[in-house]
């Protein structure tokens, strides 16, 4: 009886292994863009906040015996990209983007840094020849809860 336990889970575990699988790597990439509640250059009035340049984004995808943690900076519009192999079919529940650090110190709320915040869940946007499967974090917004507690 015990022998055969061990080999039903050792046929289990090498099941993920084999190509074709549900647990084969597959390559994705995700976007998204990071403002800061400041009246910065950029300010958009709407959201109450500015891009910002230089924010780290970190994408962390921690799902089985898999983890994923590949970081992003953000350009002049508070936009990132990351590419990543991950197992796709984790990827809606067991990966996020995180803010990982800003220049600005008005823009650091520790609750909201590192792996502590909740991140931004990835929505899928559609698949991409040469890239793979395009997901999006959204807009992230960081700092003070209002522009007008940002004093720069």
């Amino acid at each position: 009886m015990k022998k055969h336990l061990l080999f039903l889970c050792i046929a289990i575990a090498l099941a993920g292994a084999v190509p074709g699988s549900s647990f084969e790597l597959s390559d994705i990439s995700v976007e998204g863009v990071i403002y800061c509640r400041c009246n910065l250059a950029g300010y958009a009035a709407r959201v109450d906040a500015s891009p910002l340049s230089g924010i780290v984004a970190s994408l962390k995808c921690d799902g089985g015996n898999y983890r994923t943690l590949v970081n992003a900076t953000t350009d002049y519009s508070g936009y990132f990209q990351v590419s990543a192999k991950v197992i796709k079919k984790y990827v809606g529940y067991y990966c996020s983007v995180y803010v990982l650090s800003s220049p600005l110190s008005q823009c650091i709320v520790p609750s909201q840094l590192t792996f502590a915040g909740k991140g931004s869940k990835l929505i899928y946007e559609q698949e991409v020849p040469g890239v793979g499967s395009q997901y999006s974090a959204g807009l992230m917004l960081i700092g003070p809860s209002s522009s007008a507690s940002c004093h720069v």
